[in-house]
């Protein structure tokens, strides 16, 4: 269980790998209307407002603006009312300076394009993306407006992507592409052609240019009547394929929650009233099972106690210990005792303080941390042979297959831009691959062992003397043990447990066992501390469509 849960939380890190902009500010764009006017000479003047509200302090606005082949942007200008803003350009980003805190503005740019208008002998084309996939600030209430020279109705017009379907002439001659609220990262390029002769100035280029824009419609007009018959065949598909792998996904979890509510029941006819568990696993496979597969150093701590219980070492102060025996049936327990006699100590003898002088060295860190990974792994052995988890291969594998039917119904939906479909099975899939991962159900002696320690959990914090009194040496140590490690950091204010270790430490000394929980559990906290490294990166990359286009955003 242990290696599935690193492999799943694993890839969290690769959240790092979205695209941000460092030092962005909080933002977004409620607002944003471009207006192009075409000049007879073939350049376009183009206007640009836009509505910024910030939540929180920035500094100002960008806008990238990667010009086509053959164009050129000049006189690139920006205000707000009738004052005038700072611009800075970094290449194609233009950073405009307008620092603040927690407000809405609106900021006017203005900007002419050279070489805009490209003239054919049947018609006079703009063609521009005025943002591309490389733009990372979503637009809302976006609308594009082309306006000729002088009033005409002869035009033709198209929008490509998120400007299809957008167009409309107006009296004046101008096509307004209303797009409404624009996600980032997503195309939509604009085209218009006018009559050449608005344009006398423009130079010249062979060729004609209206029957490729209406064949570009004509291809986008079936291309859409095929993607809505398709769409609607997917959703009669996935109506009745999502209910049905819903309908299973529900029976699969179903049949486990009956399975373990089953189990729970048949292990309480095995449970006895006593209140220290058997002896049927080692302390540190007990907190391996009943509390965290990621055994920490308090479970360390734990697993030196018992070493003394089971008198493989004899303690002589709370601070000094020695090597016994090696004989041990239990593999962690030998790489324990090669961690602590071995490496720290000096081969029979170690101290607590022995601890802090190993692990100052760095060279030694490596070689304390590939230990205590081994002793983990080690325990969690212990544990996968003690017959505490049922074998349920096949119900993980009805999830992994369900999981890839709902991965195969998003992907289709998706398609087609069914997007309560898409999402319903997304979440699905998710939920099915969890359980694949994570399903790993007790048997009925897994269900008593575990019930039993967290019985004795709870007794632990209000245990009496007299009931403590009627339990034997070995009980109490171990009732110790697991009072250690089932602590995540050392405290002042100890369960009952310890709190009687400490009235009675006069009365163990003679017994060869002195404990102090905060000096036991605080050394292997300080030497994990010491011993731990973390590392983190990230990267990105940008990327456009025919080397034009760009985009808005704040810093």
């Amino acid at each position: 269980m242990k290696r599935k849960m690193l492999m799943f939380f694993s890839f969290f890190p690769l959240l790092l790998l979205v695209p941000a902009e460092v030092f962005a500010a909080d933002f977004e764009i409620s607002k944003a209307d471009i207006h192009a006017l075409l000049n007879r000479d073939g350049t376009a003047f183009v206007t640009e407002r836009y509505t910024y509200e910030f939540d929180g302090n920035f500094s100002g606005i960008t806008r990238q603006i990667e010009p086509k082949a053959g164009t050129a942007i000049t006189n690139f200008s920006a205000s707000e009312g009738t004052k005038k803003l700072n611009v800075q350009k970094y290449g194609e980003l233009y950073k405009i300076d307008r620092t603040g805190d927690d407000e809405k503005i609106t900021v006017y740019l203005s900007y002419t394009i050279t070489n805009a208008v490209e003239k054919f002998k049947d018609g006079a084309q703009f063609y521009w993306p005025f943002f591309d996939e490389r733009n990372a600030t979503a637009y809302k209430n976006l609308a594009i407006t082309i306006s000729p020279p002088a009033p005409t109705q002869e035009a033709e017009y198209l929008g490509y992507e998120e400007a299809y379907g957008t167009a409309a002439l107006s009296e004046d001659g101008s096509i307004t592409f209303t797009l409404g609220d624009v996600p980032a990262g997503v195309n939509g390029d604009v085209r218009v052609v006018y009559n050449p002769e608005f344009f006398p100035a423009a130079a010249p280029l062979s060729g004609m240019i209206k029957n490729d824009l209406i064949n570009d419609r004509n291809r986008l007009a079936n291309e859409q009547a095929v993607f809505k018959n398709k769409q609607q065949t997917t959703i009669i598909v996935s109506s009745a394929a999502l209910p049905l792998a819903a309908s299973a996904l529900a029976s699969l979890f179903g049949l486990a929650f009956w399975r373990r509510i089953h189990l729970k029941k048949d292990s309480k006819g095995q449970a006895t009233e006593t209140i220290v568990p058997d002896e049927e696993l080692s302390l540190p496979a007990v907190l391996y099972f009943t509390k965290s597969p990621f055994l920490g150093p308090n479970a360390i701590a734990a697993a030196l106690v018992e070493l003394v219980r089971k008198g493989l070492v004899r303690q002589h102060s709370e601070d000094h210990y020695e090597l016994v025996s090696r004989r041990t049936e239990l593999v962690h327990e030998s790489t324990l005792i090669d961690l602590l006699f071995d490496r720290i100590g000096d081969g029979t003898q170690f101290r607590l303080s022995d601890v802090e002088t190993y692990t100052k060295n760095e060279k030694n860190h490596i070689p304390y941390n590939d230990s205590v990974s081994d002793w983990n792994e080690h325990v969690s052995q212990e544990v996968k042979l003690k017959n505490l988890y049922g074998n349920r291969s096949g119900m993980r594998w009805l999830a992994v297959g369900l999981s890839a039917v709902f991965t195969v119904l998003a992907i289709y939906t998706g398609n087609y831009e069914l997007h309560w479909q898409t999402a319903c099975s997304m979440f699905a899939a998710m939920a099915a691959i969890i359980f694949a991962v994570f399903y790993t159900p007790l048997t009925a002696r897994g269900h008593r062992i575990k019930a039993q320690w967290k019985r004795l959990g709870k007794t632990m914090n209000e245990l009496q003397p007299e009931r403590w009194e009627q339990l034997s040496q070995s009980e109490r140590i171990r009732v110790y043990a697991f009072a250690l490690g089932s602590d995540s950091v050392p405290s002042n204010k100890p369960s009952a447990v310890l709190a009687l270790s400490d009235n009675r430490a006069n009365q163990l000394d003679h017994d060869g066992f002195y404990l102090n929980a905060l000096l036991l559990t605080g050394v292997f906290m300080a030497a994990s501390s010491i011993t731990s490294a973390e590392a983190s990166g990230s990267s990105y990359a940008n990327g456009g469509i025919h080397d034009a286009g760009g985009g808005s955003g704040a810093f």
